[in-house]
């Protein structure tokens, strides 16, 4: 049984430790402090976690993509996504730090704006309590974890669940 939090750490995003010397003296470590800025900034991280890599939020919580979801359109709505919180940005830019080729965002049902990866609208789960558990991994079958690529991690689901899911409505219940 999973009964702790897992132990994550964050992954340079382009903290590249170039020691060549810049023409223009100390331009590059400016270019590095804004990309370090961005990249601390930014809405997902990568984090280590028992399942490998996968996305987090900037607060270190799991990141789930829901299979029902389709054509990148989020189809998790009302006590779906209060169980499963839609992972929000303000406005329909992508947030700086985050790469194009993996993240954009969409437009959800209710008009607000969330963060897809992949082909995958983002979430977070009310089952995960703490930074780095991964609770809701294979919940219903549907809903599994991020990895850094956009793609969904189908191994195996935590060990431990002690709740119930109706895969139909995406609803969590104790």
């Amino acid at each position: 049984m999973l009964a702790g939090a897992l132990v994550i750490a964050a992954a340079a995003c382009g903290g590249d430790d170039d020691s060549s010397t810049s023409a223009n003296g100390g331009q590059s470590d400016q270019t590095t402090a804004t990309t370090e800025a961005a990249s601390a900034n930014a809405v997902v991280k990568t984090s280590e976690s028992d399942l490998g890599d996968i996305l987090t939020t900037k607060d270190g919580m799991t990141v789930y993509g829901f299979k029902n979801d389709m054509n990148g359109t989020s189809s998790c709505v009302d006590g779906c996504a209060t169980a499963w919180p839609p992972v929000a940005v303000d406005s329909n830019q992508l947030p700086a730090g985050l790469d194009a080729d993996v993240f954009a965002v969409i437009t959800r049902p209710d008009g607000t704006f969330q963060l897809k990866a992949g082909d995958w609208p983002l979430y977070t789960f009310m089952g995960d309590s703490s930074a780095g558990q991964t609770n809701g991994q294979g919940t219903g079958g549907v809903w599994f974890v991020v990895k850094p690529d956009g793609s969904l991690n189908q191994g195996d689901a935590a060990s431990s669940s002690d709740s119930t899911e109706d895969s139909s409505s995406g609803d969590y219940s104790y």
